[in-house]
């Protein structure tokens, strides 16, 4: 089974900004031409330039009419006034199997210790975290930083925590904090096709290599690229710097599997 575990959609066809199609039936359609069988679609609670807010009961529809395809993460800002209440209320609500942190976007450092009780919920319903890890526009970059994760594994280490497109420029920060906590995984969506032909690609790999498939996830970050190209590009990427086949069957969907309520026992 091939997982696409970064994607978005929007009510809106420009929610992700005028040069994407965010609406549902665009992803849909890209998932029915290619080989992905199930994609993973984040609601974000941010309105910043870049993306309009994704609601958790929007990401619970398209999941409810799509079941066989869609898998639904909540997402909660940690400052609003009740953030564990309001993700335990999406998460019974509407069935979402993980939580999404993006402090990119949310001004918010993974290690500040109002997320932590957010983490603590997660894990008591045996649901992952996913945290945005790539630095980028427009929240200063030190509350972006995948260092910054490790804070959050010392303060909740029973949490699962997938750390998305692998920490961007800072790769190898985000290898030590793999290396230093089993529980977190590096999801490897526009980090792997970005660093592709570039002076980084040997040492954003080695990266990878230490890891091994079974604690990388694949995803697109979709719509910003059709989902087959993208599935097409990060394995050919992976295959030529040698992972195998039994390999790819992990990044592309059994590691992530694995992090599922139910699967990790």
């Amino acid at each position: 089974m091939i997982i696409d575990a970064h994607t978005h959609v929007h009510p809106d066809a420009d929610g992700l900004g005028d040069r994407y199609d965010a609406r549902l039936e665009n992803l849909l359609a890209n998932l029915a031409a290619s080989e992905v069988d199930k994609a993973v679609i984040y609601a974000e609670a941010v309105d910043v330039p870049y993306i309009k807010r994704i609601e958790n009961d929007y990401v619970g529809a398209c999941c409810a009419q799509h079941p066989d395809t869609l898998i639904g993460f909540a997402s909660v800002h940690p400052l609003e006034p009740d953030p564990v209440k309001t993700f335990e209320e999406a998460v019974r609500r509407y069935g979402l199997k993980g939580l999404k942190l993006h402090p990119r976007f949310q001004g918010v450092a993974a290690d500040d210790p109002r997320v932590a009780p957010l983490a603590r919920k997660a894990a008591e319903l045996d649901l992952p975290v996913a945290i945005d890890a790539l630095l980028w526009k427009p929240t200063p970059l030190k509350l972006q930083l995948p260092i910054n994760v490790d804070g959050l594994c010392k303060q909740v280490p029973e949490a699962r925590i997938i750390m998305a497109h692998a920490g961007g420029f800072h790769f190898l920060d985000t290898l030590a904090v793999a290396i230093a906590n089993p529980n977190v995984h590096l999801e490897i969506s526009v980090a792997l096709t970005f660093f592709h032909g570039t002076p980084f690609e040997d040492q954003f790999m080695f990266a990878l290599k230490q890891l091994g498939p079974k604690r990388l996830i694949y995803g697109s970050d979709f719509p910003q690229k059709p989902m087959q190209a993208s599935l097409d590009e990060s394995r050919a990427i992976l295959k030529k710097h040698g992972f195998s086949d039994a390999d790819l069957e992990w990044i592309l969907g059994k590691t992530f599997l694995s992090l599922l309520p139910g699967e990790n026992a």
